[in-house]
């Protein structure tokens, strides 16, 4: 068994609960009985609140804290005590506010028993839940982290063996390669998840930047065999998408399109409401089996469409153009940037 903790927020929104449940009984009651309201009536219903409730929670959840008290029955015990000393003390104070009969000992413990167990069990009910969301949320995380592990290595080996060619041949471009590398190997660092503050998001204009470094290093080996258009509205340079995101998009159409001079076209726009990114060429296409899914796509593609998943909380489509070609396209989603 595990210690009940809350956040502040969650302490908060426990009372207001309660005290809003307390306050619809009790005038539900006097009304019940047709009773007029009045002041006393409405100074009970308080008293209610702060003496059957909020303090027995409180003192409760104090106690347990303090004496980290982790075993479920005797949380359940603290609890129950605190809110018969409660009910108890809320009977003197209603007897002396309505000219009632107070509250006998035995009547503030049957009081307590259902209330005690209900806020407990709704209290460790909200926790499991909180829990596994928390776990899930972990699970994800580590997920997203061995994706962009995977990512890193395999993007830098394609781009060191396209630098590796020009090299000898020419070495001036060469170096400003190498620069464009170090730039985009910067930007992949500084937005790779590696904790809860950093999202991995950024704007498509950041994004869009990173891209042209990439492209130059591919034209640059693949000469005039290879195009790339950018195809952007404009209103959408500020949406938030996963960092490096598109680049696995790109290699993959250039790896396998197979037709030169190949043309790859990445698109920005609007359809039906919904940002929508597409990267597309005019290639041989995707085989039938990837399209049926009866065969894994590359690695490129694997990580790209699992990250998606997992930070953006959409899918990529895969398909080919009528007119020949392959397209690969997702619909962005509201994301924290």
């Amino acid at each position: 068994m595990s210690v009940v903790s809350l956040q502040r927020n969650e302490q908060f929104t426990a009372l207001a609960i309660i005290a809003m449940v307390s306050l619809s009984i009790s005038f539900t009651d006097w009304a019940q009985r047709a009773a007029p309201l009045s002041l006393p009536i409405v100074f009970s219903s308080i008293c209610a609140i702060i003496f059957m409730y909020w303090l027995p929670m409180v003192l409760g959840y104090v106690l347990i804290q303090r004496i980290k008290i982790a075993h479920w029955m005797s949380q359940f015990v603290t609890l129950y005590l605190s809110m018969v000393a409660g009910g108890w003390i809320f009977g003197a104070l209603r007897a002396h506010l309505l000219g009632i009969p107070a509250f006998m000992l035995s009547d503030a413990m049957i009081i307590a028993l259902p209330w005690s167990s209900a806020i407990l069990l709704l209290v460790k009910f909200y926790l499991t839940r909180k829990r596994l969301k928390d776990e899930q949320m972990l699970r994800q995380q580590a997920e997203i982290k061995v994706l962009h592990s995977q990512l890193n290595p395999h993007f830098l080996f394609n781009s060191l063996n396209t630098i590796a060619a020009l090299v000898q041949s020419s070495p001036g471009q060469a170096e400003t390669l190498v620069h464009n590398l170090s730039a985009i190997l910067r930007y992949s660092l500084k937005h790779a998840i590696s904790d809860h503050q950093s999202s991995g998001v950024v704007a498509l204009s950041d994004e869009l930047l990173m891209l042209h470094q990439w492209c130059e290093i591919e034209q640059c080996r693949f000469g005039n065999n290879l195009q790339v258009a950018f195809d952007i509205d404009e209103a959408l340079l500020s949406a938030p998408l996963p960092a490096m995101v598109l680049q696995p998009l790109i290699e993959n159409a250039i790896k396998h399109g197979k037709r030169r001079p190949l043309c790859v076209t990445i698109h920005a726009y609007t359809d039906a409401g919904h940002p929508t990114i597409a990267v597309s060429d005019n290639g041989v296409g995707f085989p039938p089996d990837i399209l049926l899914g009866g065969a894994k796509p590359g690695l490129g593609l694997a990580i790209t469409r699992s990250r998606l998943e997992l930070e953006a909380n959409t899918k990529l489509t895969l398909s080919n153009q009528p007119n020949g070609g392959a397209r690969a396209q997702f619909v962005l989603r509201e994301l924290p940037c």
